[in-house]
Order: structure tokens, then C-alpha cells, then sequence
């Protein structure tokens, strides 16, 4: 309709005459009623003192046509956004909790966790961006300590560490400085030069390594599951990714992508006939630890010596020393928390001031949907990433491996 208005309009400015009676009234029966503004001042440039064929005139109504095409693509850009919003709205229809968690299926805190585990469209529209030789960020900063969370209730390793041991970084390479000597500390007599120290520092450098795993499932047992069947699958791959994770950062070398603890700590092996680790064994541990002015938090044993330390009985009385069989086991030594781990070489137990163990992060764990890679099939995909570098032990002192004699 406003072509048509716009050619009535350039004709006549093009032959230099005014607008003809019937050309006015198409040009003002034409208009929307909800643009009486743009009525009222035509009618009123043409009825005017400058009457209907000066150039006054003309160029009034120009300017209202114009007005009216800026509106025009501004209406447009509405339809356009309410276009996109009712995209992600159908979206999160057909992607079910994943995207938006919904009431029936996620409560309270987890329904949080899980919408930051698994943005929705929306959500991607509004986070892409990042350096293209790096792939892009995959979320803002404010929720990707949620990731951290979740990644850190399936890893054995990752929940033994604080929540400052766990350093996100930004590099392809993540470096750790280290101190390698302090020396030069001494009395002093009065009015005495102050002797100097000299301190040598050093630094380990890890390079990010990506941890992955793609799943696939119809959407027929999407559609027909009795279960939250997208959550399970976002579920197992996080757990499938910490098990990775804590099979290296517990006993990986010089050839593995991230060099493990048992690697780098201090190993005691037990005299011949103890074949298991006792907590006597754990009090030394923590003596030697504490000697060094470290301060043990955590406790990480091999399933067998896990078991072995909660059937532990006092001598000559029978009563177990982690309390009666009946009761809770005991989750602690010495006040440390105890955290089995099947990573763990057998005879195996740790203990350790975590705060002198530092893990980087460089992606946090992300899970993403796909409806389209297999679209001949009906598949979905579920992939998960994240991108992880090194685990750095401060002093050596720090990790103390307690190994039991093998007879």
C-alpha cells in the first residue's frame, strides 16, 4: 500500500504540478486509521495557506510518506523478533526438560543447575561470540561455576579439592609457578645489616586437553520414556567425562594427557606383613603433612582399603573402630572426609592437603543437543566437552602415598 502511495506522490513531483483532488484522496483514504497523525498533517499541508500545488505542500508530504515507511520497517523488525521468540518457544516444546526444565520433572536449586547445564536457543543466541581460532565461549561467566558443580559432584578427585584449587584459564597452555627455594632468613643483632634472601622460582605448564563423548538416541524413546530420558543421557555423559578425568589425575604419568598425583606426592610403602592400611598408618601421614606446616583435608583410598579401614577392629575387643556395623560407616579419619576411588592401584591411600593441589579448567563441561546431524535417522545427539589441563601438586610433602605391603 505505501508503494502505491509513494508512486502517486513521485509522479507528481516528477510532471512539477500539485497533487489532483482524486490523487489526494487515494493518497488519504489509503492510510491506516491507526495513523491519524499522518492524516491529519497531510490534510493539513493541503488545505493550507500555501495551498495544494506549491512546493511547501510537496515537500510536507513527502516528509509524512516518509515517516510512514520508517514505521513501516519498524513494524517489520516486531514481526520479525515475535517471529524468533515463537521459534525458541517451539524449540523448548520439543526439547522438554533439557532446554527449560520443567515443574514436574526438576525442582528448586536442580531445575537452576540444569537450565545453565543445557542452555536453550535463546540462550545460545545470546552467548555466541569468542575468538574463532578458539572455538568461541559456550557460556557466560556469571553461571559457569554451576558447570564447575556438577562436574565437581561426579569427580572423586574434583570433590576432594576446594573450590579455590580449581582455576579457570584462558591460554592454550596453563602455567603454574612453583617455588623452588626460600633462603636467607637469620637473627639479626641491633643496628646489623639484614641479611638477604634469595628465592628460585620455577613453573609447570600444562597443555588444555578436550574430554568428549557423543550419544545418540531416537526420538522415539525420547518421546516414549517413562523417564526423563534427556536428563539421563546429559547425566551419564558427565559422569562418563569425571571418570576420565580422575583416571589421569589420579595415577596418570609422563605419558598420559595430564599427569596425576600419584606421580608427584611422596609414597611410604609398609613393612612386610602389613597388608593393609590402618588409621595408625593415616595419623603418620597426617604427622608428616603437618611437619611441613601443611594442613591434610582429604583422604582418597583404593576400594579394598576404603573397606579395609571401616571393618577395622580395636585390639582385643572386637568393636570396630569406624563404629558398629549397624550404624553409618565411618566417612572420616582423623577428621579427614575418606573418598573411594576405583582408580586407585589396590593397597593404595592418600593423604593430602588439597589446597596445595591446583587443577585448570580451560572450557567448563557443556552439554549440547543436536536434532539435526542424523535427521534421516529421527536421532538426537547429545554431546559433551570440556576442555581440562593438568593437576599441579605445590611441594611434594603435600601428597602423602601410603602403600601396604603386598604379603
Amino acid at each position: 500500500m505505501k508503494t502505491e502511495l509513494r508512486k502517486i506522490f513521485d509522479s507528481a513531483e516528477s510532471e512539477d504540478r500539485g497533487l489532483s483532488a482524486r490523487e489526494i484522496a487515494a493518497v488519504i483514504n489509503s492510510i491506516p486509521a491507526e495513523e491519524r497523525m499522518a492524516r491529519t498533517e497531510i490534510l493539513a499541508a493541503v488545505n493550507g495557506s500555501d495551498g495544494s500545488d506549491s512546493p511547501e505542500t510537496r515537500k510536507a508530504i513527502a516528509e509524512t510518506l516518509k515517516y510512514m515507511e520508517m514505521r513501516t520497517l519498524d513494524a517489520r523488525e516486531d514481526r520479525a523478533r515475535a517471529d524468533r521468540e515463537n521459534e525458541v518457544r517451539s524449540l523448548v516444546a520439543r526439547m522438554g526438560s533439557m532446554a527449560i526444565p520443567s515443574a514436574g520433572s526438576v525442582s528448586g536449586e536442580d531445575s537452576q543447575k540444569w537450565r545453565s547445564l543445557v542452555p536453550s536457543l535463546s540462550e545460545y543466541r545470546a552467548i555466541s561470540g569468542g575468538v574463532a581460532s578458539e572455538g568461541g565461549y559456550t557460556v557466560p561467566s556469571e553461571i559457569s561455576g554451576k558447570y564447575i558443580d556438577a562436574l565437581k559432584a561426579k569427580s572423586t578427585f574434583l570433590r576432594g579439592l576446594p573450590h579455590e584449587s580449581v582455576i579457570p584459564f584462558t591460554s592454550a597452555t596453563f602455567s603454574v609457578p612453583q617455588l623452588i627455594s626460600s633462603t636467607g632468613a637469620d637473627y639479626v643483632a641491633e643496628g646489623q645489616t639484614i641479611p638477604e634472601g634469595q628465592m628460585v622460582w620455577g613453573e609447570v605448564k600444562f597443555t588444555a586437553k578436550k574430554i568428549g563423548e557423543v550419544q545418540w538416541a531416537s526420538v522415539e524413546v525420547l518421546e516414549d520414556s517413562a523417564v526423563d530420558q534427556r536428563r539421563v543421557i546429559a547425566d551419564n555423559l558427565l559422569r562418563d567425562a569425571s571418570l576420565k578425568f580422575d583416571a589421569d589425575a589420579f595415577t596418570g604419568s609422563g605419558a598420559n594427557p595430564i599427569k596425576g598425583v600419584l606421580a608427584q606426592g611422596i609414597s611410604t610403602t609398609l613393612g612386610a606383613g602389613k597388608v593393609t592400611v590402618t588409621y595408625d598408618d593415616l595419623a603418620d601421614a597426617v604427622a608428616r603433612i603437618e611437619a611441613t606446616n601443611g594442613t591434610p583435608s582429604v583422604v582418597w583410598a583404593s576400594v579394598d582399603m576404603a573397606a579395609a579401614l571401616r571393618k577395622e577392629k580395636a585390639a582385643g575387643s572386637g568393636i570396630y573402630q569406624g563404629g558398629s556395623p549397624t550404624d553409618a560407616p565411618a566417612s572420616t579419619a582423623w577428621g579427614l572426609p575418606i573418598l573411594p576411588s576405583a582408580f586407585l592401584p589396590a593397597k593404595t591411600v592418600i593423604v593430602a592437603d588439597a589446597s596445595r593441589i591446583v587443577v585448570g579448567v580451560r572450557r567448563n563441561a557443556t552439554v549440547r543437543i543436536s536434532e539435526d546431524a542424523r535427521f534421516d535417522k529421527d536421532q538426537v545427539g547429545f554431546k559433551l566437552t570440556m576442555r581440562m589441563a593438568g593437576v599441579s601438586v605445590a611441594e611434594a610433602s603435600s601428597v602423602q602415598v601410603i602403600k601396604a605391603a603386598a604379603s
